[in-house]
């Protein structure tokens, strides 16, 4: 099974296309646990905080809202 690092970008590359989506951490982390997947919310932030500080996404703070971080943008390298 693959790592959480990797679950998480296949979940954020399969939700990112859908202009109707607001990809943020609840997002990721309902989809990971509708398929199965036990890792913590807490764990699937941390993951989005790393992958923001290598560059391979860009979060944006939505403070006024439950989602907490949203994915504004990735790079294109992270989703062939």
């Amino acid at each position: 099974m693959p790592g959480l690092r990797e679950r998480v970008i296949a979940a954020i590359c399969e939700e990112l296309p859908n202009p109707d989506n607001e990809v943020n951490s609840t997002t990721i982390y309902e989809r990971l646990k509708r398929e199965g997947d036990e890792a913590p919310e807490v764990e699937v932030r941390q993951v989005l905080l790393q992958l923001a500080a290598l560059g391979d996404i860009t979060l944006v703070l939505e403070p006024d809202r439950e989602s907490g971080l949203v994915v504004a943008d990735v790079d294109p390298e992270l989703c062939p």
